[in-house]
């Protein structure tokens, strides 16, 4: 690595994400305390398993990350993965090959650190201070990059399969005959034979099967269809082709599938609250860490490291969810669901609510895990007090859960495919 004696531009330093709120004043001091370094083709920049606390930031010419397992993967200045630090975690995961002849400059991270603390910075609504545990350049990073993209709106968010929203719209326009509905769903093969499929299963079924769609919707109700196939439509988004964060994933909705389900038998044994709508809220209640695992692909140093982007899921889950539900217009209820699914001690009204009911249901889920030890115990939990379900202990309510087993199995199974 050659130091070229140049210093990098204002303009350059101010497309990364993390210098972003610096003024210019403060830019033009940080890039003259910097010097612009240059590598050939080939040449290692970054070894793996380093400790060195610097931030590398690529000005020019394109990196391969080469990991431990042989897989490699390239970053382009120009990409958006460029706004950010390269391989930031320390120790490295990465070995840093310049794939062409590259410029780059390096910052010390407790520099970087003293001028995000400035108070001169733009400070975001919800920002905060990290404990000593949670300092670690690289979710720092991340939690700011999310925030920014959040605030400003630019973050990518996840669209309903079409099927849902336009059986949303009819539902606004006060469309209510069952056959316009059925018309809506059969433009989708797979949600027709759901809906069909759901009409027949043991939560719905009569002793006449059904053949058709509109029966299907006749049979359900049009709302209870729209709830639904929201429900369904959901699965969706539990997808990525990522390997890094694919078994997250699935365990994601393997948990959101558990707890719908829960709140399903539980709306529908304590009679206080719309059954497909309390499923409806628990497969959304994490939603937000579906948007978090998507945005980690593009920053595989927390990709990979299972702790960190736990932290990150359980800062930011809530707010991301939030604005998801808000930008597909959901119910108010819902989005609160996603903002307040795991604050324990919860206690707005007398009456439950659908973020009650979930939090019952997430700790009904969790129930002979070691996530329970960490976990208040029920009668703690304000929740438990409003529904009718009587004085609960975890032995109460894994009876409760096995008398209604055929109906929780049931609900469960509707989510399965």
């Amino acid at each position: 690595m050659t130091p070229t004696g140049k210093h990098p531009s204002v303009e350059a330093l101010q497309r990364y994400r993390i210098l972003r709120g610096l003024s210019v004043d403060q830019l033009s001091l940080l890039a003259k305390s910097l010097t612009i370094e240059s590598a050939p083709r080939g040449k290692k920049v970054i070894e793996r398993g380093a400790k060195e606390l610097v931030s590398f930031f690529l000005l020019a010419g394109e990196v391969e990350l080469q990991a431990r397992d042989g897989n490699t993967q390239r970053i382009s200045c120009d990409q958006e993965r460029a706004k950010d630090p390269i391989a930031q975690l320390i120790p490295r995961l990465y070995d840093v090959v310049a794939a062409t002849p590259i410029q780059f400059v390096q910052i010390d991270n407790q520099l970087l650190a003293g001028l995000a603390e400035q108070p001169d910075i733009e400070q975001m609504e919800f920002s905060e201070t990290f404990s000593d545990s949670d300092i670690n350049d690289t979710v720092t990073i991340l939690k700011q990059c999310l925030k920014e993209d959040l605030a400003n709106e630019r973050l990518c968010l996840p669209s309903l399969p079409d099927v849902a929203v336009r059986i949303g719209q009819a539902l606004g326009d006060k469309v209510t005959d069952a056959k316009r509905i059925a018309k809506i769903i059969q433009t989708d093969m797979a949600m027709t034979a759901k809906v069909i499929r759901v009409a027949n299963s043991a939560l719905y079924a009569s002793r006449n099967p059904v053949e058709n769609c509109s029966t299907a919707v006749v049979r359900l109700g049009i709302h209870t269809t729209h709830q639904l196939v929201l429900s369904f439509a959901l699965r969706e988004l539990f997808h990525t082709r990522s390997k890094i964060i694919q078994a997250r994933m699935q365990s994601l909705w393997s948990h959101s599938r558990q707890v719908a389900a829960i709140c399903y038998v539980l709306a529908k044994l304590t009679k206080q609250l719309n059954p497909e709508h309390a499923m409806l809220a628990g497969l959304l209640h994490d939603v937000g860490a579906v948007v978090i695992l998507t945005y980690a692909e593009k920053h595989p140093d927390i990709a990979n490291d299972q702790d960190q982007l736990e932290h990150v899921i359980a800062e930011m889950s809530g707010a991301v969810g939030s604005m998801i539900l808000h930008r597909w217009g959901f119910a108010d209820d819902l989005i609160q669901v996603t903002e307040e699914a795991e604050n324990w001690q919860r206690d707005p009204a007398k009456e439950p609510d659908y973020a009650d009911l979930v939090i019952i249901a997430q700790l009904h889920s969790f129930i002979g895990t070691p996530r329970m030890e960490m976990l208040p115990a029920f009668d703690q939990v304000p929740a438990f007090n409003k529904f009718s379900l009587g004085e609960l202990t975890p032995k109460k309510s894994l009876k409760i859960l096995k008398t209604a087993s055929k109906q929780l199995a049931a609900a469960e199974a509707l989510l399965h495919t």
